[in-house]
């Protein structure tokens, strides 16, 4: 038996052409390393962590040769390293879990034992190891705080465990997004349509994410939703690790979060759980005065099971759930009225919600050297999207796919590491028409307060009131990613200082994203715009003001996106002294972007983004560290953002009326052809990017307790922008008219580029505190972020020739997207402009068993965008002072953009713009734990949300046009009061 001796650590101190320059590049680099002496180091995002740390004998001097081993009974296998000639080991791939112990031996030394540590998913904690002098029969046991700061790194990551998110009243859905919802410097709204959360990070948009399970990509092509496409249960998480700044050039392209989501991994003790959750509709209250509340009804089953399939050689895991929820759709009252006026057959009704999520994993040890995991993640939801003013559930969608991958961790020696994993994911948005529930027969009917005309056009005043029949048309869009990553790290011991490099490929070839679309009424009328006969008096009827036809077009390909990233790093993590660290590298992707359909390339570009981070330890516990990086960072491939090559692929004719049924004018947009397709491309067109710094500080104080403080400073550059050259614009001695089409046998051609013009400046401030330790889990975040547009208008916008002085915007500043002008409409898509979020996380284990949880959160609410009136409202009507409405052009009439009927009302554009109120939401948790074993447990829960029934509106029906009647009305109301009730059993 070993003598045990118990220390007080506080005392204690594709073209094929590219993929060959791009494997032989990452070849070269691996042939560099294994010819020279390493240790292994950091790597890719990875879903797992690192203890790296310095072994030390009595007098301070540095040891090598020391055996270090780690292991965790949440954990299969047994984790070794050696010290090198500095004294330095590291621990690294080891897969997130908690009491992790560490140990040391070395002859003539006692053994050293250090307990109690915690491995967080992309992290690298500190663990010193002192050794004393002694026999290797006796042991020294280390207890006291685990560290829970990364000492080397200047990013800027959250790390959430999945006990903290199974264990606190987030959302209703219990699902692995929310996460985000309690992360620094994010935005978080409900959609309008599918009852979930989208998520914005610092002025990006809900796209702009990558995501990532044991680092492989799950993120749909068609759009990178972190919320729609990917559906993973809370049972399947283990750890979870959010980038939101200074990332260094391992991590992927991706202008918003990097999310890296760590699962269970099995160990050679059986274990899992099963969940059964209820929340029916009787336990929701109403927050809408007169109106119908988002009120939520589920029941959900989950499962978990892990363990070994031969004990310390191979492990499993599984997880999943079957969704079944329906989710109210809020209206208000006045919503709620017109929409019983104007359709008598008008009933509330949810939009349902059922699916099944499976994710699951089996890694092998192969030998000491090699260890292979296998993964699948997969879910398909059908989702029903219908919106506030429909009056039928007319709306259905389909959400979600499969996640596949094999990734190979190789520590060849204790001088190299290698990384390997291949992937394939096909997240989609309906896959079939079929899962959608098919395309109507009638034309979709949208009923308007009232209209104005401008430019030979009638348009809608306002937004819908209501929504008839069926949707204008529907559309199919599967997509697929395959993925191949590679890395290689090593480690210098001795070249003016210590240096961590790090190489590696990031290959994502043949990006598909293909769309299908089906027009309603076998392509006959589609669409029919109305406005009421009395606009007091919804029950008097409606007139039709406007229709749209695509010829008796069925079906057709509305598009066809392929694309290509073939990225790859290089890095160095240099320590010039044991408390410095600067981290420097450079991540190249090669990106293009085809479409398919007309076989044009759109895109074919370098996207070089230079990282540098350097981080410093001020003190010798290692627990106080300041860290400042600039990093340029390129945005994540979307289809939507590539786009397509033609302006339109179907022809349309919009036909306007007068009141009395005679028509005003008839519109006729050609359809492109491959002759004439209306886009050209900027040969130097690449992604958009963000150009970041970020300065911050973070300690670790006593009891688990972590204070991080950053200023944050983000310009998004080179969005995505489509310049008008088809309109020939004249000077005059009165001023600039509009003269007619450049091409006449289009009504708009298109130069494709980056908006070089006019960019977003986000200025940050946040502050964070957590605490974490077995009893009391805490999180609370505090940001504080205003934002404006720098730069001038972009070339042939309207709004330049008009009203040139009111460029300027301090508010809501529009989305990311790009692809529109800044113009009177352009700017109104602002929910991840607020300025001020704080959110606080607590679970609290108390005696007996019983567990108290509680969230609260709080945003400052969307702000409307620019305000807009028109001359109508001001009284000056146009008369033709920029040239006629419209021409006939070709035996068309084409209209004039400057005979717009809007106007800015104020100054400039950020003058006078409306908010949405603050949202405050605050829920809390009660439940208690039955023991039945020592490995089993029984935890009943009881869940209350929105505990004050706060009835926020989350969005303008209309916050922008200050001449409509709706100006200032408020939508989509907050989710009520609701509560829920679950057992779950753990073993």
């Amino acid at each position: 038996m070993f003598a045990r001796q118990q220390v007080d650590l506080a005392k204690c101190q594709l073209t094929p052409s590219l993929v060959r320059s791009i494997m032989f590049i990452a070849l070269s680099l691996l042939l560099l390393v294994v010819s020279g002496t390493a240790t292994p180091l950091c790597a890719q995002t990875s879903a797992d962590g690192t203890i790296h740390g310095r072994v030390i004998d009595g007098s301070g001097a540095v040891l090598a040769g020391v055996s270090i081993t780690a292991h965790s009974p949440a954990v299969g296998g047994t984790f070794k390293a050696v010290s090198d000639q500095e004294g330095n080991y590291r621990l690294t791939d080891l897969p997130q879990g908690t009491d992790y112990t560490v140990e040391a031996e070395a002859p003539g030394f006692e053994k050293f034992i250090r307990l109690g540590l915690i491995v967080r998913a992309g992290l690298n904690v500190a663990v010193d190891v002192p050794l004393k002098v002694g026999s290797e029969q006796q042991s020294v046991e280390v207890s006291g705080d685990a560290p829970l700061i990364d000492t080397q790194s200047a990013e800027q990551a959250v790390n959430l465990s999945g006990e903290l998110l199974r264990n606190i009243p987030v959302t209703g859905r219990h699902d692995w997004s929310d996460s985000l919802q309690i992360t620094p410097g994010i935005v978080s709204a409900s959609s309008d349509a599918q009852g979930g959360q989208t998520y914005f990070l610092r002025g990006s948009e809900n796209e702009n994410h990558a995501t990532l399970v044991d680092g492989m990509d799950i993120g749909s092509f068609v759009q990178n939703w972190p919320s729609n496409t990917i559906s993973i249960a809370n049972e399947s998480l283990g750890d979870i690790q959010i980038k939101t700044g200074g990332n260094d050039a391992s991590s992927p392209a991706a202008m918003g979060m990097v999310i890296n989501l760590a699962s269970p991994v099995g160990a050679d003790q059986y274990h899992g759980s099963l969940l059964y959750l209820i929340g029916p509709a009787s336990f929701n209250g109403n927050n809408v005065a007169g109106g119908n509340a988002a009120a939520s009804a589920s029941e959900q089953p989950d499962f978990s099971f892990g363990g070994p399939i031969v004990k310390q050689r191979a492990w499993f895991f599984a997880s999943g759930r079957y969704i079944h929820r329906n989710d109210g759709i809020s209206q208000t009252a006045a919503q709620d009225a017109y929409l019983r006026e104007i359709s008598s057959s008008f009933g509330t009704f949810p939009n349902e919600s059922r699916g099944f999520v499976f994710l699951g994993n089996s890694s092998v040890q192969l030998g000491t050297r090699h260890r292979l995991t296998a993964l699948v993640q997969y879910d398909s939801r059908k989702q029903d999207a219908n919106y506030q003013w429909y009056t039928a559930n007319i709306a259905h969608s389909q959400y979600g796919g499969g996640a596949y991958g094999l990734r190979l961790i190789s520590q060849w020696t204790s001088r190299l590491t290698t990384r390997f994993l291949v992937s394939y994911n096909n997240k989609s948005v309906n896959s079939s028409l079929g899962a959608i529930g098919g395309v109507g027969s009638k034309p979709q009917e949208d009923i308007y307060l009232t209209y104005t005309s401008g430019g030979g056009k009638y348009t809608g005043q306002g937004a819908s009131l209501a929504t008839l029949n069926n949707l204008s048309s529907v559309s199919v869009n599967p997509a697929d990613k395959p993925t191949l990553t590679g890395d290689v790290t090593y480690y210098v011991p001795k070249a003016w200082g210590t240096h961590e490099l790090g190489a590696g490929f990031y290959l994502e070839p043949h990006e598909l994203s293909k769309v299908t679309t089906y027009y309603a009424n076998n392509g006959g009328i589609i669409q029919q715009d109305a406005a009421l006969n009395n606009p007091n008096d919804p029950t008097q009827g409606y007139t039709i003001f406007h229709t749209q036809s695509v010829g008796g077009t069925t079906s057709f390909l509305s598009s066809y996106i392929g694309a290509n990233d073939y990225a790859w790093y290089i890095q160095d993590r240099w320590h010039p002294i044991a408390r410095l660290s600067i981290t420097a590298g450079l991540r190249p992707d090669w990106i293009s972007g085809r479409d398919e359909q007309f076989k044009v390339t759109t895109q074919h570009s370098w996207n070089y983004a230079p990282r540098v981070g350097v981080a410093y330890v001020l003190t010798k516990n290692q627990k106080n560290v300041v860290r400042a990086s600039w990093t340029k960072i390129t945005d994540i491939t979307n289809a939507s953002y590539l786009g397509t090559a033609a302006t339109s692929t179907v022809a349309t004719t919009d036909t306007y009326y007068n009141s009395n049924g005679t028509v005003y004018d008839t519109i006729v947009t050609p359809a492109s052809t491959s002759s004439s397709l209306g886009k050209t491309f900027d040969p130097n067109r690449h992604q958009g990017y963000v150009r970041e710094w970020l300065i911050g500080y973070r300690t670790q104080l006593p009891g688990g307790v972590v204070i991080d403080a950053s200023y944050i400073d983000r310009e998004y550059r080179d969005r995505p922008v489509q310049i008008d050259t088809n309109q020939v614009y004249t000077t005059t001695a009165s001023g600039t008219v509009w003269s007619g089409l450049v091409n006449p046998a289009l009504n708009n051609t298109y130069y494709v580029t980056n908006n070089k013009w006019n960019w977003f400046v986000y200025q940050g401030v946040e502050v964070t505190v957590s605490k974490q330790t077995k009893k009391l889990q805490l999180f609370s975040t505090y940001t504080y972020s205003p934002d404006h547009f720098g730069g001038t208008w972009q070339p042939n916008d309207p709004s330049a020739i008009i009203e040139p002085t009111k460029f300027a915007n301090n508010a809501g500043l529009g989305s990311v997207r790009g692809n529109v002008t800044n113009d009177w409409t352009g700017d109104t898509r602002n929910r991840m402009w607020q300025r001020n979020q704080s959110r606080t996380g607590l679970t609290y284990r108390a005696p007996w068993g019983v567990r108290l949880s509680s969230t609260v959160t709080a945003q400052s609410g969307t702000p409307g965008g620019p305000v807009i009136t028109t001359l109508t409202a001001l009284g000056t009507p146009y008369v033709n002072q920029y040239g006629p409405s419209t021409l006939t052009i070709n035996g068309r009439t084409v209209s004039n953009p400057l005979a717009t009927p809007y106007r800015f009302k104020y100054t400039n554009r950020g003058v006078g713009q409306i908010w949405c109120p603050w949202l405050i939401q605050w829920n809390v948790l009660a439940g208690r734990e039955f023991r039945i074993t020592d490995s089993q447990k029984v935890e009943a829960d009881f869940n209350l949300y929105n505990v004050t029934n706060n009835g926020s509106g989350q969005q303008f029906v209309n916050g922008n046009n200050a001449s409509s009647a709706t100006f200032g009305s408020l939508q989509n109301i907050q989710q009520p009061r609701s509560a829920q009730i679950s057992l779950r059993y753990h073993f």
